[in-house]
């Protein structure tokens, strides 16, 4: 069975700073997607996989057990379903930071001889 055939639930992606909190030391990074099962954690040292720890973002704090890990992140099944609010109030916090992304269809497009109004007359 692949990762995509076991995950059950929608994954969000996010961008918050978070710390994985584990009995060999503490690892600063940043979660980059969340669901209410999991999550992904990126940091410059992931542990390996099979550890436990507490990952914290905000103001919130679940347990979880690393499932994966690359050279450059990893990924954690939390003990328990975290509660969907927390997912929403996570994505909410990363849309209002970021603000929404840019849809090409309402920048506006210049048209003829705006330019030339920003050209001064008197030089």
């Amino acid at each position: 069975m692949n990762q995509d055939e076991r995950r059950t639930v929608q994954r969000y992606t996010v961008d918050c700073p978070a710390k994985l909190k584990m009995l060999g030391g503490d690892r600063e990074g940043r979660l980059s997607d969340l669901s209410e099962a999991g999550a992904r954690f990126e940091t410059g040292n992931p542990p390996q996989e099979g550890v436990s720890g507490l990952l914290a973002w905000g103001d919130y704090e679940f347990f979880g057990k690393i499932v994966w890990v690359n050279e450059n992140s990893c990924g954690i099944v939390f003990e328990r379903p975290i509660p969907f609010a927390v997912v929403e109030q996570t994505c909410e916090i990363v849309q209002t930071q970021a603000g929404p992304v840019a849809n090409f269809g309402n920048i506006p497009v210049a048209s003829r001889g705006r330019r030339a109004s920003l050209v001064s007359r008197d030089s």
